[in-house]
């Protein structure tokens, strides 16, 4: 595993998360690692797969780009609450119904709703960082942050 590269690496956890039967799937930043057209060809496939078994996918994430047919609902979360439960997708008039704080018009798209969001989220997070919280980031020097130093520690076949 340590010798192919995170996409490749990120392909065979899915096919081994998705070889058993699955009612509820969590998926957190998933698609990370994969290229585009393997994101897309794995989101229909997801979104085909769950409508066919009535099962249902928790899909968490920062990419927000070529979403706007995957979800049913939305949800906005910050810092483990819920900013607002989730509300079935896509909206009507998000600012209107006080999901935005801006306007954004009749029919936006997940990625504007996301970046507005995304935005309000970082101005509330500094805000808590100026009132004392620890900032984000890394929190040990001695914990590799390239993906090829961390998995050559797993490498058993010297």
């Amino acid at each position: 595993m340590h010798q192919i590269s995170d996409g490749e690496r990120r392909r065979v956890q899915l096919v081994m998360g998705l070889m058993a039967d699955w009612d509820v799937l969590l998926l957190d930043e998933v698609t990370v690692d994969l290229d585009v057209l393997v994101r897309d060809d794995l989101l229909r496939f997801l979104k085909r797969d769950s409508e066919t078994r009535g099962a249902t996918i928790l899909y968490a994430t920062h990419i927000f780009d070529g979403l706007n047919d995957f979800p049913t609902h939305v949800a906005h979360m910050h810092l483990g609450t819920f900013l607002m439960e989730p509300k079935p997708w896509p909206f009507s008039n998000p600012s209107a119904e006080g999901i935005v704080s801006v306007d954004l018009g009749p029919k936006p798209t997940l990625y504007a709703v996301a970046l507005q969001w995304l935005s309000e989220d970082r101005d509330r997070r500094r805000a808590l960082e100026n009132q004392g919280r620890k900032r984000r980031g890394a929190r040990r020097d001695d914990v590799p942050s390239d993906s090829e130093t961390f998995y050559r520690k797993y490498d058993y076949s010297h």
